[in-house]
């Protein structure tokens, strides 16, 4: 024992600076990263071995703790992805509930979790839990916090927030991931309306964003990714952004169903570019999309005529979405009252709810009224069939069509300030979903209509036909066939991705 106190109080600067402004339990001859958050319910970081241990918390010195002050009485939760350990150590008392750092858990694994814990501190009140990720805040502060609701302790997510970043760190900033805070708000809804998550699927329609990012000489390269969990279900082709846009509208051409826990990645990406740099992205659930667009509102956004009137106005107000919330009713009514087919539901997310975009605190990239708007609708049964039916799905196009008018040339554009963006490595094989570009502006008009590729193709092909897809002038036929097609798709939703430059 005299030689661990030792060692650890050589380590002691080390372990300090390590764990940065997270409370450290330092008495008795301890100095381990670990905080009570309750009297039964611990935050500690990782039990490390070897080298690491010199810097974390040493996995012997965990157990010792343990040993001495809740000898037979302790169980630990794992929450780290990445990495794991002798859980003989801890006499087989470990539950895992692993989920990637820096990121939100899975919806579905919160409740279980809640109720392992609720279940071991109920049989014995001398029993404690003791919570870990990788440094002990972010990853074990969402599922403390979502504890501490689901024993109803506390009533909102922003309390039992604000209650861990205070026990947890000497700033009072536990769990400051955007990301992370709203997976916190889900479970406070699910328990405070006492709701059985179950998942919902979503059709995405269009995205936007308002007002557009600040791109070094004020034009840059859209390029996003979507995830459903770990799988990435959608990849854009690079979007170009024009100078003097005041927002950007991405409507999504082919069918993008999302379902349970969605992330979405935005890059600057010049085209047929490797090098991306990253600059933001969240995740949200579609159980709790709520919001919608009022009815007269069309599949756009916009309202009736609006959309000629933005593109020939020079004022570069941003469109405002008025939502209609829906919080006081049933999430299983029926939405047939509100037409033939579903309303426009809208996600809207500020600069502060956009992980590593809340970084801009001088708003550098982003104005400190940016904020990002997603478009969806719900599955519809059509009336008198029973059978559930999502837009219509265009077939997807082998080639890449463009429609150009007007003489006006693209002026060439720089990428975003690297310095203020996280620069990620090549792309993997990704499947890409079909969509267009329309750029509106003034005097010019440019439609892309963007192939896409099936998700059967291998990553290869899908590079393959990316550089080498044929490009051609639309003619006048052609223009014809799909004002018949989409006539046959009954004109339910714009199947155009707006950039509006005024």
């Amino acid at each position: 024992m005299a030689n661990t106190i030792s060692n650890m109080k050589m380590t002691n600067p080390i372990k300090g600076l390590v764990s940065k402004r997270r409370k450290r339990f330092t008495e008795d001859g301890f100095d381990l990263d670990l905080t009570y958050i309750r009297d039964n319910l611990i935050a500690m970081g990782f039990p490390a071995e070897k080298l690491e241990g010199v810097y974390r918390n040493h996995i012997d010195d965990v157990v010792k703790f343990l040993e001495s002050k809740h000898k037979d009485h302790y169980k630990i939760y794992n929450l780290c992805s990445e990495r794991s350990y002798d859980c003989k150590k801890f006499k087989q008392r470990v539950a895992t509930y692993a989920f990637a750092d820096h990121n939100p858990p899975k919806l579905e694994l919160i409740r279980p979790f809640c109720e392992d814990v609720h279940a071991w501190l109920s049989q014995d009140r001398k029993n404690v839990a003791a919570v870990h990720c990788k440094a002990g805040k972010g990853r074990t502060g969402v599922m403390v916090c979502c504890y501490l609701l689901h024993i109803r302790q506390f009533a909102t997510a922003p309390d039992a927030l604000n209650f861990y970043g205070i026990k947890r760190t000497t700033d009072k900033k536990g769990v400051t991931i955007p990301s992370q805070r709203r997976y916190v708000g889900y479970y406070a809804t699910l328990v405070q309306e006492s709701l059985n998550y179950q998942p919902i699927t979503l059709i995405l329609r269009k995205i936007l964003l308002d007002p557009v990012p600040i791109f070094n000489g004020g034009q840059g390269y859209l390029h996003f990714v979507i995830w459903e969990s770990e799988k990435r279900i959608f990849s854009s082709e690079t979007i170009e952004v024009r100078k003097g846009m005041p927002s950007i509208s991405i409507s999504i051409d082919h069918n993008v169903p999302l379902t349970g826990d969605i992330r979405v990645d935005f890059f600057n990406k010049k085209p047929k570019m490797k090098r991306k740099e990253k600059m933001f992205h969240f995740w949200f659930n579609t159980f709790f999309v709520r919001d919608y667009l009022p009815p007269d509102y069309g599949d756009n956004g916009e309202l009736p005529g609006e959309r000629s009137t933005r593109a020939l106005s020079c004022d570069g107000t941003a469109m405002e979405l008025p939502m209609v919330t829906s919080h006081s009713k049933a999430r299983t009514s029926s939405l047939a009252s509100l037409g033939p087919k579903p309303p426009t539901l809208v996600l809207a997310i500020d600069k502060w709810g956009l992980d590593d975009a809340h970084k801009d605190k001088h708003h550098k990239l982003y104005s400190a009224d940016f904020k990002v708007s997603l478009l969806m609708h719900r599955q519809w049964e059509v009336t008198g069939s029973g059978i559930t039916q999502t837009v219509p799905t265009m077939v997807p196009r082998a080639d890449v069509q463009i429609g150009m008018s007007g003489q006006e040339t693209p002026s060439e554009s720089s990428e975003a300030d690297s310095s203020e963006c996280e620069t990620t490595g090549d792309e993997d094989g990704w499947e890409s979903g079909e969509f267009s570009l329309s750029l509106v502006a003034k005097r010019q008009s440019i439609t892309h209509s963007i192939s896409r590729t099936t998700h059967h193709q291998q990553p290869q092909q899908q590079e393959q036909h990316n550089s080498t897809s044929p490009m051609g002038m639309t003619g006048d036929n052609d223009k014809n066939q799909q004002s018949a097609d989409d006539s046959n798709a009954s004109n339910l939703f714009t199947r155009s991705v707006t950039l509006t430059d005024t």
